[in-house]
């Protein structure tokens, strides 16, 4: 085993005409964006490297100041009804200015316009993430442990 993290799931239980509003461009980052994406989501997951496949699941939201991308976020699982925001990441020295909660909020009201509910999951010791998560109307749904391992080849 290579790591074990403690996440809560949440669920988006709150009013989408309830989020804060916020006058940042959020932008749907493309292919070409991958090299500022990999950068921020190593800068912000030390030691993991973004899957350039998860950029085909559902497509990147971000945000840019002076030209460089300091915030993004994505789509991932997409389940009957149901519908994952992931790798939500403010680049240090940007965060505290709301961008996380501009584009959550963004995804949120994408997801609820397809008529699903958003969920997503959050490290239990990141309680920053979890307290703007509650803020923007979602709860804690169930306690979940994910793994990562490393399969040896005999």
């Amino acid at each position: 085993m290579l790591r074990h993290v403690e996440l809560h799931q949440m669920e988006h239980q709150g009013n989408a005409a309830a989020l804060p509003k916020h006058s940042f461009e959020v932008i749907d980052l493309a292919e070409a964006d991958l090299p500022e994406m990999t950068t921020l989501y190593a800068a912000t997951r030390p030691g993991r490297t973004l899957s350039p496949r998860l950029y085909q699941l559902g497509g990147f939201v971000g945000l840019r100041q002076e030209g460089k991308l300091v915030a993004m976020a994505c789509l991932r699982l997409h389940l009957p009804g149901y519908r994952e925001i992931s790798t939500v990441g403010t680049m240090s020295g940007f965060e505290g200015r709301g961008y996380a909660t501009a584009l959550v909020s963004a995804l949120v009201e994408r997801i609820n316009r397809r008529g699903e509910r958003p969920f997503l999951t959050v490290r239990t010791d990141n309680p920053r993430a979890i307290e703007i998560y509650r803020r923007l109307g979602f709860k804690e749904r169930t306690h979940v442990h994910s793994y990562t391992i490393r399969l040896v080849k005999k």
